[in-house]
């Protein structure tokens, strides 16, 4: 099964699927527009079955019959985050073995598409005999593998479980205010798979959010909790009749912030847990004002358990490991090739790599991470990266690169130095070097320079 195919079999030809800055583009335009482009990649530039092409560009209604016509034509869709560096954007397509970019900036008319070319890639008839929709371009859970699959059919199964939380219909209209590069399965294919309308703002300002939400009649926000932040700030706010639902995903939000929404739109935000492994397993709507500070109980599909350090369940109300069992779990991961079976363990079972507990009732609680994840405004990336980059100064012996928490963005990095005394060092010489190299949101906030990194007695860094 074709995922996009699916779509277009399912939802009114006539209905609106996109507002974007107030122009109305029904489904039967998605349609259209993604099978020519779908064409044209196959036939202009001989696009073969299974092909990785990756996808860049702002969010826009050009991003996304794009991406429809990679997955119309066979291929599997890598989303680029735009904001990365060339030098990261680079090693992704080293990594995952990209064919092709196609750069959805230039609009639908003549998008430009780069071919590229790698040497054959080992996991290459594993990787074909998934029926492969999407990358997720990620270290993953542990640290190492680069790159997480998901096939046409677990599209599919996403982004049903998904929405047996969300209950998305025809009805509702999204104010979309993520990044289609980061959140695309359940929440893009998700809304267009249960028929829709994306509103599309015309700037990520606050008040262009709200002229868009209230002028359009949006009844669903589904963000981060700096859109809320935001949404909250200032003295005057419009009426928002439409709004039914607000879910918070990527980090946890202030229970102070959650009440200022409710108090000016209405509605109390749901909090959510979204895993790229996984999807959407989690939404905190039943008791969102009496438990804002959990992620609810898993939805109708998806099975958990809570472990200790030796793999036996854990009584509520104490810290375990988190493990999850659910429809649309990964297909595998890529660099170096893994596929599920040989990364769950017995039954099928998940680590999210989070420590969570329980309450009576069974709502979760999130407590930390197992591995050492930064994400800030849902936007995750790991500490060591940031630390290569940073010891490639000359001036630098040593670094430790941490999460601070953030109200608005949940976390910023901060980084401990090592100075090396080989050259003079400032901040802002540190600021220069990883602007060159990293995206904006994994550049370290403030940096302490200390005479040693805590370690373990292995000799690794010592993680807070």
């Amino acid at each position: 099964m074709n995922i996009a195919e699916e779509i277009f079999k399912r939802v009114d030809a006539e209905s609106t699927a996109v507002i974007e800055k107030g122009t109305v583009f029904t489904y039967g335009f998605l349609d259209s527009r993604s099978k020519e482009a779908a064409e044209r990649l196959k036939q202009r530039h001989g696009l073969l079955p299974t092909a990785r092409i990756g996808l860049t560009g702002t969010d826009s209604v050009a991003y996304i019959v794009l991406s429809l016509a990679i997955l119309r034509a066979g291929g599997c869709f890598v989303p680029i985050a735009p904001e990365l560096s060339r030098a990261e954007a680079e090693e992704q397509s080293r990594a995952i073995y990209l064919d092709g970019i196609l750069d959805a900036s230039q609009g639908l008319e003549n998008p430009d598409f780069t071919p590229l070319s790698h040497p054959d890639c080992a996991w290459r008839e594993g990787f074909e005999a998934l029926n492969p929709g999407l990358i997720r371009f990620s270290s993953g859970t542990t640290g190492e593998a680069k790159g997480i699959l998901l096939s046409h059919e677990t599209l599919r199964d996403r982004i049903i479980t998904a929405n047996a939380g969300l209950g998305i219909d025809s009805s509702d209209r999204i104010l979309w205010v993520l990044s289609m590069a980061h959140h695309y399965a359940v929440s893009i294919l998700l809304y267009l798979y249960h028929g829709a309308t994306i509103i599309l703002p015309d700037s990520n300002r606050s008040d262009a959010l709200l002229a868009a939400a209230t002028g359009h009649g949006a009844s669903v926000l589904y963000g981060a909790p700096f859109h809320f932040v935001m949404l909250t700030a200032g003295e005057e706010h419009p009426e928002w009749p439409a709004l039914r639902l607000a879910v918070s995903t990527t980090a946890g939000m202030a229970q102070g912030t959650a009440e200022t929404f409710k108090a000016i739109y209405g509605v109390f935000p749901s909090q959510a847990l979204g895993i790229m492994e996984a999807g959407l397993p989690f939404i905190n709507h039943d008791a969102s004002a009496e438990k804002p500070g959990s992620v609810g109980r898993p939805q109708p599909t998806v099975m958990t358990r809570i472990l200790d350090e030796d793999g036996a369940p854990v009584a509520s109300g104490t810290a375990g490991r988190l493990e999850i069992l659910c429809p649309g779990m990964f297909d595998a991961y890529l660099s170096p090739w893994r596929p599920l079976s040989a990364v769950t363990g017995e039954g099928g079972w998940f680590s999210t790599g989070d420590i969570a507990q329980t309450d009576e009732e069974g709502y979760h609680y999130l407590k930390g991470r197992t591995e050492s994840v930064i994400s800030v405004g849902g936007m995750k990336f790991f500490p060591e990266e940031v630390e290569e980059v940073l010891m490639t100064h000359p001036g630098v012996s040593e670094a430790r690169v941490t999460a601070r928490e953030h109200l608005t963005f949940g976390a910023v990095p901060e980084a401990e130095i090592v100075l090396s005394n080989k050259v003079e060092l400032t901040d802002g010489d540190l600021i220069k070097h990883c602007k060159s190299r990293l995206a904006y949101y994994k550049i370290p906030t403030r940096f302490t320079y200390v005479e040693a990194i805590p370690k373990t007695v292995t000799g690794k860094i010592q993680r807070r």
